[in-house]
């Protein structure tokens, strides 16, 4: 019985072929005792998954999606600078939307007052139209006495809405053109003018007055023989503002 002792199973081939020129009674039993590793190195059968080229390529893929991925839990990405206004460009911007509001907003009154004014001149010359037809009907003009000449420098109770001459004349004015002292009734004379609701103050109180596009009634005077004066003052209240009136006759 030999004995043969080493480290490495692949010298057992090499060992027996020295051996061969025995007679075939010599019996061989091949021991091999496999090398302890080191007690610092790990155990190579825990990385054996890593040797296969499947898995490998797996994991190598899952680290460049994680790498690569522009998460914010990815710490591994560089951050990239985010675009984002400035307060200088902020407070530009807002100034320039003022700007472009209060152009807007402008704009949008100076339509409204020049509609509002286009709209008094042409009702001005419908009323003074429909007292021209009551004159040629009645041979006379709606009388009264109650409105001061409103162009004579002198002049009176210039503001609209606190003169009671004003809807004391405007109610004598719609009474005659409107043939009935109120909007919803059927007229009891001929009806001379057809005014719109919104030129009326009310639709269902009696006695209601012709309005102009400010709210405001509208002036009348007349003696019943001279031709009226009709006038609207144009959204103005005070004696100053009559430059801006707009009248049945010619402003100097």
């Amino acid at each position: 019985m030999i004995e043969i002792t080493t480290s490495n199973s692949t010298n057992v081939k090499e060992l027996l072929f020295a051996f061969g020129n025995l007679r075939d009674e010599v019996m061989f039993m091949t021991m091999t005792t496999p090398t302890l590793r080191p007690f610092h190195q790990k155990n190579p059968a825990k990385k054996t998954f890593a040797t296969d080229p499947r898995l490998q390529s797996k994991i190598q893929n899952q680290e460049s999606t994680i790498f690569n991925s522009p998460s914010p839990l990815n710490y591994f990405t560089p951050r990239r600078p985010t675009a984002a206004f400035t307060l200088i460009e902020l407070l530009a911007v807002i100034t320039i939307i003022g700007i472009l509001a209060g152009l807007t907003l402008g704009a949008a009154g100076a339509v409204r007052r020049h509609g509002a004014t286009s709209t008094a001149k042409a009702e001005v010359a419908a009323l003074q139209a429909a007292c021209d037809r009551y004159f040629a009907d009645n041979n006379q003009y709606p009388t009264t006495n109650s409105m001061p000449d409103p162009s004579s420098t002198s002049s009176a109770n210039v503001n609209p809405s606190t003169s009671a001459s004003y809807s004391t004349a405007g109610k004598v004015l719609f009474n005659s053109l409107f043939g009935t002292n109120q909007y919803n009734l059927p007229p009891s004379t001929k009806r001379y003018f057809e005014p719109k609701p919104a030129m009326v103050s009310s639709a269902t109180s009696a006695n209601p007055y012709f309005s102009d596009p400010w709210g405001y009634a509208y002036g009348y005077n007349s003696d019943g023989t001279n031709a009226p004066l009709i006038w609207s003052t144009a959204g103005q209240t005070t004696e100053d503002g009559k430059n801006k009136w707009i009248t049945s006759w010619p402003k100097m």
